[in-house]
């Protein structure tokens, strides 16, 4: 029933060419990829619960309660009380009007004595709450737990063992990677395997979500912001990314992630999925998705459309990226061949990290569609600074300005496209990829969306200077 409101959803903003090619591409991610999660074997746990770290680190795990169902809070609860490094308290922050949480609370308090729980005098909304559950919060870090989510038993293990791997600076944030399960927890599926911090895709999308564990001082300073309830989260880990920018003064990078933000690649939380959530039904809080486009809009300073997937966004920098974003030396997008991605973004390596891909899909987590920073892109869809076009006639033999004179073999494309990337980011500029930007045979793949995001998103002017 899930899929089918998606899908009707889909076709009502998208209409029937988009539905069919998201339908087409979902059928063919069901054949082609599957998941299973495996609990780590109880020698592992037990090997977990006898190690010593060198800090003795305390954990909060906050959840926000509100008419929880008595078995989703029964999941929450036992899921931080049996986590194998056990310096951890569980704060439940509780505005339902039921007693339904409380009693549940008050059958698991007789056995365990960290469960700080709080009966709230109103319902103030999801950041009012989950700001009461934070100020009851004693730990040195605060982890954020959905009241109908779990996490895996050796969660709050890895977190330490990330944290331990940062000094003299303990990390503002933590994350993992994730799944969702269904509603009895039977089945483990879509999992979201991020990459470490890329700021570009973050404004398109909250990809850090679970498991997010913040430094206590941090997230009791920023807050959450009602104003952005329902995306609050997302506003949440956009403002602390651009505190740890500010502030990473000891550090730029450890083993290529920002000393600050760290990003563990295991998947850490299930995330449950039931007719209420927003993981099983996207299309129930939409106006979520209209507080993550203003949340974006408030850390980039830029104007920002939605795309015609919901809860993910387009930067829109018009003709002036390059005046607006100096960091930014180059912007590429696809190159399409016979209705296949053919070029494009590229890893160090040079392989396609979309070939193959047909040019009216979305790939996986809708990744296709997304801006982000890149490693290397193909230069016969690119954009480059003024200051650094020198090195694209070094690179290639040919000025720049008659850069579409250029007819490349796939294989030529990629070692030249590799020779400019690798010298531009060598003078520490970023290469921004943009599906937006197009230069083939068929229309866009990500595109505009139709019906009520369009009229959102209208008047948008998402072209680059060349």
């Amino acid at each position: 029933m899930g899929n089918i409101r998606r899908t009707i959803s889909y076709f009502r903003r998208n209409g029937v060419k988009s539905t069919f090619y998201a339908v087409w591409e979902r059928l063919e991610q069901k054949r082609k990829y599957k998941y299973s999660y495996e609990t780590p074997a109880e020698e592992e746990l037990e090997r977990q619960r006898k190690h010593k770290f060198k800090t003795d680190i305390k954990f909060s795990i906050v959840v926000p309660a509100y008419e929880t169902l008595d078995v989703y809070m029964q999941d929450a609860i036992l899921s931080v009380m049996e986590q194998t490094y056990q310096n951890v308290e569980l704060v439940i922050a509780d505005a339902s009007e039921s007693n339904a949480v409380e009693k549940v609370v008050k059958d698991f308090s007789e056995q365990y004595e960290n469960i700080i729980y709080s009966r709230l005098e109103n319902n103030g909304g999801i950041s009012e709450n989950t700001n009461a559950g934070i100020e009851m919060a004693s730990g040195d870090y605060i982890g954020l737990l959905d009241h109908d989510d779990v996490l895996t038993p050796d969660a709050l293990y890895h977190v330490l063992n990330e944290i331990e791997k940062c000094t003299p600076e303990r990390p503002y944030l933590v994350y993992s990677d994730e799944d969702k399960t269904d509603a009895g927890m039977e089945k483990f599926y879509e999992p979201n395997i991020k990459c470490d911090l890329d700021e570009e895709l973050l404004h398109t999308n909250n990809y850090i979500c679970h498991f997010s564990v913040f430094r206590a001082d941090i997230i009791k300073e920023l807050g959450f912001r009602s104003e952005y309830d329902g995306a609050q989260d997302f506003d949440l880990v956009l403002r602390t990314v651009k505190k740890a920018k500010e502030d990473d003064a000891f550090a730029e990078n450890i083993k290529g992630q920002n000393a600050l933000i760290r990003h563990i690649p295991q998947v850490l939380y299930h995330w449950r999925c039931h007719e209420a959530s927003t993981a099983d039904n996207p299309e129930s809080k939409m106006y979520a998705y209209e507080a993550g486009r203003r949340a974006v809009e408030d850390a980039t300073g830029l104007t920002v459309s939605h795309t015609k997937h919901v809860g993910f966004y387009h930067v829109d920098y018009g003709k002036d990226i390059f005046n607006i974003r100096r960091d930014v030396a180059a912007v590429g997008g696809p190159v399409i061949r016979n209705n296949k991605v053919a070029g494009g973004l590229m890893r160090k390596d040079g392989t396609v990290v979309f070939g193959g891909l047909h040019s009216q899909f979305a790939g996986v987590l809708n990744s296709a569609t997304l801006q982000r920073r890149a490693d290397a892109l193909d230069i016969r869809n690119i954009q480059v600074r003024k200051e650094y076009r020198d090195m694209f006639k070094k690179a290639t033999g040919i000025e720049y300005e008659k850069r579409n004179e250029l007819n490349l073999e796939d294989e030529k494309a990629v070692k030249l496209s590799l020779e400019l990337c690798n010298s531009l980011r060598r003078q520490g500029v970023i290469l921004l990829y943009d599906p937006e930007m197009r230069n083939d045979e068929v229309p866009s793949f990500c595109g505009k969306a139709n019906g009520e995001m369009e009229k959102l998103n209208a008047g948008k002017d998402q072209r680059y200077n060349s």
